[in-house]
């Protein structure tokens, strides 16, 4: 049914687990209750998704590494029951805490969190049905004939949860959930395969190509989260033959899929069963909005637009600097500082003026000392005036999120209080 690293566990397996989890005093009242569960056990909380999905239950996946206290914190506030809390599965069996319980019965769903990246994370609820329409949409709209999907990034995320493994199982295929993240391991994994395709982050398939020669370049590889640099995606493609890129939301899951992806910015065309409205062209970008099936609609806070029926992601609205009313996109910043061969990464990113409108920021890495008067110089020789950044300092890194992305609002705070 599918591997766990190197373990394969079939479908007796699911069912015996099955039958753990109906026997359970907590897990076996159906689609009743709601549970978070925090557990490094991969395979059992597979088991248990599959279980609570087929129940029409309600289960919120936290990531493995969350401390208990946070974790008993996010399943209060997500109106979970209880908490499954433990290394292993029958650890977080036995250790089930109940909680405050919540207030409404509401419909089985899938509980995530969204990235907060530019702001506190939000707790969003996915119905199983719409769940299976994402499903659904995903095998029309990407058929992938013959490939072996290879999942080497969380599965209590959407992105490998459901177009990593629910996917894969739909398609009646055995998927391959990579919890080692040694990239060596990786490599030596999808070197065993005909026809791999690699679900991973912009972060780890950046560390993969690397140890990848032009020669032996790897076979399939989706990548989501941030948006890909200039830089990143021109190396990737020279290493990987099929590089496809998804854009979503927590709201929806794949709202759009592109595949053998020309241009960074180009995220494809969205999934059949979504309606999808953004700027028509580059020089007019606007909100993404996506109604789903049901009729609802989903404002992404993402700038975007259409172009040969392809939707392009252009900026965050949140990020989007505004000097004297003239709008500023991190993205074209970012990919003109990175043309310079000294550095290695940037991120721009926007601070309030004093006299009011932005200031436009860079942070940027380079082994080198690199003066600031040469960064100001070659932005002016291919940026717009107001695009030039007014502030620039050189770090030892920038951090990100496990999914690639960056918190510039993170970074805006840390250098207004610095």
């Amino acid at each position: 049914m599918l591997y766990v690293d190197d373990n394969h566990f079939d479908r007796r397996h699911f069912r015996d687990r099955s039958a753990l989890f109906d026997a359970h005093p907590i897990l076996g009242r159906g689609g009743d209750v709601r549970i978070a569960v925090r557990t490094t056990d991969t395979a059992f909380w597979l088991a248990l998704c599959l279980h609570v999905k087929e129940q029409g239950g309600t289960v919120f996946p936290l990531p493995g590494d969350t401390p208990l206290d946070a974790a008993r914190r996010r399943a209060e506030r997500s109106g979970c029951d209880y908490l499954l809390f433990g290394t292993t599965g029958e650890e977080a069996l036995d250790r089930a805490t109940p909680l405050r319980p919540s207030r409404s019965a509401r419909a089985g769903a899938l509980i995530q969190m969204s990235s907060g990246t530019t702001g506190d994370a939000k707790y969003v609820e996915r119905s199983w049905s719409s769940i299976d329409a994402e499903i659904d949409g995903y095998i029309a709209h990407f058929p992938a004939a013959g490939a072996t999907p290879v999942v080497a990034c969380p599965v209590t995320h959407s992105y490998g949860l459901i177009s990593g493994v629910l996917v894969a199982l739909r398609r009646g295929v055995e998927p391959i959930v990579v919890s080692n993240q040694n990239p060596k391991y990786i490599l030596r994994k999808l070197r065993e395969l005909e026809a791999p395709l690699l679900y991973s982050s912009p972060t780890l398939i950046a560390t993969l190509t690397l140890l990848t020669p032009e020669a032996q370049p790897l076979f399939a590889v989706m990548t989501s989260g941030a948006a890909p640099q200039r830089s990143w995606f021109d190396g990737a493609r020279r290493k990987i033959r099929h590089l496809h890129q998804q854009y979503g939301c927590s709201e929806v899951g794949c709202i759009a899929l592109g595949l053998d992806v020309s241009a960074p910015h180009r995220v494809g065309v969205p999934l059949p069963h979504l309606q999808v409205t953004a700027g028509a062209s580059a020089a007019a970008p606007r909100e993404i909005v996506v109604r789903q099936p049901d009729g609802s609609e989903v404002e992404t806070r993402d700038l975007g637009y259409f172009e040969d029926s392809a939707l392009h992601f252009v900026s965050r609205l949140d990020d989007m600097i505004n000097v004297s009313g003239a709008n500023v996109y991190p993205a074209e910043v970012e990919e003109v500082v990175l043309e310079l061969p000294e550095i290695s990464d940037a991120v721009a990113y926007k601070r309030p003026h004093p006299f009011g409108s932005d200031l436009v920021c860079l942070d940027f890495v380079s082994a080198v000392p690199l003066p600031e008067r040469r960064v100001r110089e070659w932005c002016g020789q291919k940026l717009a005036p107001h695009q030039i950044p007014m502030r620039i300092r050189q770090v030892e890194s920038i951090p990100r999120l496990p999914n690639g992305k960056v918190s510039r609002r993170a970074l805006a705070d840390a250098a207004s209080n610095g």
